[in-house]
């Protein structure tokens, strides 16, 4: 590039160059001949805070607040029944039985307890007895119950029979149901009795005694001399008892309204049906069967009488047949 045209450039770029404002050069030039100097950093003054006298009321009522709050607090951590009795050995103290909570998810309303029981009298012919009899047993089984006992007197003319049945509670109607189409019915009762109380009762002894158990086991570990070790062991003896005697009687108690008492007599008189009843074919067939039973054993005493007869009169048949045939022999050897 030639020395007239880097000029030319030169100029032209210097004409290009963006001009500052008139204040800005101005001060810029007054800044170079002072040597710029520094500026003086300002400083931040905090907030004054208020003067003493007027703090000293709000001091006041925050110290009385919080007195204030103490005093209530110790009242009332120290009330009545919170503390240890004076009268109280703090030995004895573990002996104390705590007071017994309801679980949760249990109703205070406890469900009723029912036992139910049921008579039942039959009457039936006297050669049906055995028949009723095993129809009692097997109504029973079917029923998923079990005969406690039974006693059973058969007769010539008669008979008499008891049954003392238990039967699961929710079946009992289909089971007496079943029972008097068995023979005929003379009368028949039902009875509840509500033991609901005594469930809650040996219920809260349970609960009462596991409880003072716990307690005394507690006490035996703290126990500092032997006479005090000695005398919560028998209490612990006691507690024990009244534990299985409550556990006793609560089994008994389920048995009792998980199985019903069925009470089944049984009457057979003579003249083939029960007095009142009907003859239907069960009873028709039974006269058959003794028919056919008594037939058979007339042939039979026929058949051993008639026997011997029959073998005397067959040997005599045959001596008689064998002297004829001789005697005829002889005859045509005699000719």
């Amino acid at each position: 590039m030639s020395l007239p045209e880097s000029a030319e450039l030169a100029r032209l770029v210097r004409d290009a160059r963006p001009r500052p404002r008139e204040a800005f050069t101005a001060a810029l030039d007054a800044r170079v001949a002072a040597g710029f100097p520094r500026e003086k950093k300002r400083r931040r003054r905090l907030p004054s805070l208020p003067r003493p006298r007027v703090l000293y009321p709000a001091l006041g009522l925050a110290a009385t607040a919080i007195v204030a709050l103490v005093l209530a607090t110790s009242l009332l951590g120290s009330g009545v029944g919170t503390g240890t009795p004076s009268d109280i050995r703090p030995a004895d103290h573990a002996l104390v039985e705590p007071t017994p909570t309801i679980p949760q998810g249990e109703s205070l309303v406890p469900q009723r307890k029912v036992e139910r029981s049921a008579l039942l009298d039959l009457a039936t012919g006297a050669g049906d007895l055995d028949r009723v009899a095993d129809g009692v047993v097997r109504a029973t089984d079917a029923s998923g119950g079990f005969v406690a006992s039974s006693q059973v007197d058969a007769g010539a003319t008669g008979g008499t029979a008891h049954f003392d049945l238990r039967v699961p509670t929710d079946r009992l109607d289909a089971t007496l149901a079943v029972l008097s189409r068995l023979g005929h019915v003379r009368s028949r009762s039902q009875s509840t009795d509500d033991v609901t109380g005594a469930v809650v009762s040996a219920r809260e002894r349970l609960s009462d005694a596991k409880a003072e158990r716990r307690a005394l086991l507690r006490a035996l570990g703290r126990a500092r001399t032997s006479t005090q070790a000695e005398a919560i062991r028998a209490r612990l003896r006691l507690a024990r008892t009244e534990i299985a005697s409550a556990r006793g009687d609560l089994h008994a108690l389920g048995r009792r309204t998980a199985f019903s008492s069925v009470s089944v007599t049984l009457s057979a008189r003579g003249g083939g049906t029960s007095g009142g009843g009907s003859f239907g074919p069960d009873d028709a067939l039974n006269d058959a069967i003794r028919i056919l039973g008594a037939v058979a054993g007339g042939l039979l005493v026929a058949l051993a009488v008639l026997l011997p007869v029959a073998a005397l009169v067959a040997l005599v048949w045959l001596g008689a047949r064998t002297l004829r045939r001789r005697s005829r022999e002889r005859a045509l050897d005699a000719i």
